[in-house]
């Protein structure tokens, strides 16, 4: 019975010994497609018989095992209410209007949410209507009630206002007067503007004294020439051997010559 929802609860309590597939749509608010796909889903699960008939109507039928589901929902209806049902409430109050949306938010299963949805019916707590095989929930005057009388919305809305007014936490390692000074400075500087006094200076904003500006141009001057030396040497030096060499041949060569001559 894991596999059991309130909506087949709903068409099990309709099923009488007059029930047939083709009239049962306006008992539920269902047209006869929905209503047949329903039931069809219901008789796999066990639950009702569907007599088929060629040329009448096809009769349905509670199997045993629909009988004892009734039987349980009916004994778990006079049970009093309990944590599971005021969640099922609180929910409702929250805008959950149908089975998945309650689901969803509970997270348990599908039978147990079914029987505590009944127990809530029966006892006037919630009221429900049928649409197009889905159901659609919503509180009565008791429900609501049982919930304090307090919309899950209010709680919310109270919760942001309490979370802009209140003020972070610093953590444990900063110290709260180091904080309180650094909120504290700019209105200290402003009155030493007003005021044309000159603001006292801290460590953090004390110049340091300033480096000596000729020997840093020179250092910089020194450093751009040794690196433009630096880069002629590698890209020149091949042209340079080059023309060392034909000067070299060519000296030699007049001194050749200049010797013959001789």
């Amino acid at each position: 019975m894991s596999d059991l929802n309130f909506l087949d609860l709903v068409v099990l309590k309709k099923i009488d010994a007059d029930s047939t597939v083709e009239k049962f749509g306006s008992l539920i608010n269902t047209s006869f497609f929905e209503t047949a796909n329903l039931l069809g889903t219901i008789k796999l699960k066990g639950y009702i018989n569907i007599e088929s008939s060629i040329g009448g109507a096809s009769a349905v039928s509670l199997t045993d095992e629909g009988k004892k589901v009734l039987e349980l929902a009916s004994q778990k209806s006079k049970e009093p209410i309990g944590p599971l049902d005021n969640a099922i409430l609180l929910t409702l109050a929250s805008g959950a209007r149908d089975l998945d949306a309650i689901q969803d938010t509970l997270n348990i299963r599908s039978s147990d949410l079914a029987y505590h949805i009944n127990k809530l019916v029966e006892q006037g707590f919630m009221d429900f209507e049928v649409r197009s095989a889905k159901v659609h929930f919503l509180l009565t005057e008791a429900g609501f009630n049982a919930t304090g009388g307090i919309r899950a919305a209010t709680p919310h809305l109270a919760q942001k206002q309490a979370l802009q007014k209140e003020e972070p936490i610093a953590p444990p390692w900063v110290n709260p007067e180091d904080v309180k000074a650094k909120e504290e400075k700019p209105k200290q500087d402003v009155a030493h503007i007003l005021g044309h006094e000159p603001a006292a200076p801290t460590n953090e904003t004390q110049e340091k004294p300033p480096a000596k500006q000729e020997d840093q141009m020179k250092n910089i001057k020194m450093q751009r020439m040794l690196s433009k030396l630096q880069y002629y040497l590698v890209e020149y030096a091949p042209y340079l051997l080059l023309i060392v060499a034909l000067l070299s041949i060519f000296g030699g060569a007049i001194l050749l010559s200049l010797t013959k001559f001789s």
